[in-house]
């Protein structure tokens, strides 16, 4: 989300009629000079700081830290949010400001972003399903009074609509890539097929089953290489020459590369909702195996395999299928990768239309 941020503020203070106040959390290693001169000292942009708190253990600590937030980033700016023509929020922020809309202390709308919605997806474990009741209820406050509400598309609009959200609140939108991740065209195939995962090591990622599946791939004799980038722990990896585990990686010239060495990304999760790694390997021309939730099915068309469930018998068929297509089919996914991310998920286009979006709700022309 942090990242979004940054790539849209960067894409919006381009429009030389947009001026941007933007409330960040507090760095401990940056203030808000720094990151007005990370930004090139645009005058337009003006960074505000607000401490985000989070010391509790007790259930629901997180929703009340971000409440807490919205509190504090309100504050900062209440003796002068009415000179503000949109109020976008991204994740839980807009709570304070979506309050003060309701008491009619202030008349400027407000636009929610809360991006994958995964506490309405399903739960992998009793951890995560208790943590998803809190979410779920702070979730549900910010997207039926909101006035507008940003969704990636796929199910994710469909969900929407379900818990209750006014179809004509609901403002489509993409993630983005930015250009310096696009190839002219795709690596060359591998003689052997080559797989990739990225991801954090938690259950919703589904690298369980991955790792199931591969195993039996493996005792069946199937000739491949699989790349996993994300912090996996010693007793979770699999021992096997097939297999390179390359830890947590931060330099995106090394992700990069590892990509290029790579035919296809496996992204067998439970939920989501449109993840940057899947668009960072579409602009490698890479194929993508991932599962039908959040807005996959958006990238997914042409370029790979949509997975109904993260079931290992499926993820399993998925690589086989991947493996059993010949030079020219896996060539023609690859391209198609890098086709749909030039037409549709470019930063530069998606930071346009909602640029347009934001004219429409203040009747700019």
């Amino acid at each position: 989300m942090q990242k979004h941020s940054a790539i849209l503020i960067s894409q919006l203070a381009a429009y030389p009629e947009v001026s941007l106040t933007v409330i960040h959390p507090q760095l401990a290693d940056q203030t808000s000079k720094e990151i007005a001169t990370y930004f090139g000292n645009n005058p337009r942009l003006d960074f505000r700081s607000v401490p985000f708190t989070d010391n509790g253990h007790l259930p629901g600590h997180y929703v009340r830290a971000n409440q807490n937030y919205s509190r504090d980033a309100y504050a900062v700016v209440a003796d002068s949010v009415s000179q503000f023509e949109v109020i976008y929020a991204q994740g839980f922020t807009g709570r304070s400001f979506i309050e003060a809309r309701l008491q009619k202390m202030i008349k400027v709308p407000v636009i929610v972003n809360l991006h994958g919605f995964e506490m309405y997806q399903p739960a992998t474990d009793l951890k995560h399903k208790i943590a998803y009741t809190w979410l779920k209820k702070e979730a549900s406050f910010n997207l039926l009074n909101a006035d507008y509400v940003y969704s990636f598309g796929g199910k994710l609009t469909k969900l929407l609509a379900e818990i209750g959200v006014d179809t004509a609140k609901i403002l489509e939108q993409s993630n983005g890539i930015d250009d310096s991740w696009l190839k002219e065209s795709p690596s060359k195939n591998n003689v052997i097929r080559t797989f990739v995962f990225i991801g954090r090591n938690e259950r919703r990622k589904g690298l369980k089953e991955l790792h199931e599946s591969i195993q039996q791939l493996l005792k069946d004799g199937t000739k491949f290489h699989f790349h996993f980038i994300g912090d996996i722990g010693e007793r979770e990896k699999l021992k096997h020459s097939n297999l390179t585990y390359h830890g947590s990686v931060k330099d995106v010239e090394r992700i990069k590369t590892i990509l290029d060495q790579s035919d296809c990304l496996v992204v067998p999760s439970y939920s989501e909702g449109m993840p940057t790694v899947m668009l960072e390997a579409m602009s490698r021309g890479l194929a993508i195996i991932g599962t039908n939730v959040g807005a996959v099915s958006r990238m997914i068309d042409g370029n790979g395999l949509l997975l109904e469930k993260p079931k290992v018998d499926l993820i399993t068929e998925a690589l086989r299928m991947m493996m059993q297509l010949s030079p020219d089919q896996l060539s023609l996914f690859k391209v198609r990768s890098l086709e749909r991310v030039r037409a549709t998920f470019r930063w530069s286009e998606i930071a346009s239309r909602k640029y347009d979006d934001f004219k429409k709700i203040t009747g700019r022309s």
